[in-house]
């Protein structure tokens, strides 16, 4: 079943409708607040930017923390050790094989 969901979201004092599946609403009401949440930390440390630069800098932040946030997803250690967990039982099935 598609189970739908239409909310409204609050960024920067102007509102979003969306209609999105029932099981992302939370995500999708953290990111709305994370951004108004980056906006004024820009709002108060830049003061005399513009608009158009404070989401810049918050472009750019969220950017960053979605290709730091990658980059820390290394699955080279599970690769290994399934490699090692594939010679393993290949050992076991020559030796049982050969019994």
């Amino acid at each position: 079943m598609d189970d739908k969901l239409k909310i409204h979201l609050q960024i920067d004092r102007e509102r979003y409708p969306l209609v999105i599946n029932r099981e992302e609403e939370i995500f999708y009401r953290d990111a709305a607040k994370m951004i108004d949440n980056k906006l004024n930390k820009y709002r108060s440390l830049y003061p005399d930017f513009g608009t158009m630069k404070h989401w810049t800098m918050v472009a750019l932040e969220l950017a960053y923390e979605n290709a730091k946030a990658k980059d820390a997803i290394d699955i080279t250690p599970c690769t290994e050790k399934l490699k090692q967990l594939e010679e393993l039982m290949d050992r076991y099935i020559k030796d049982g094989a050969s019994k």
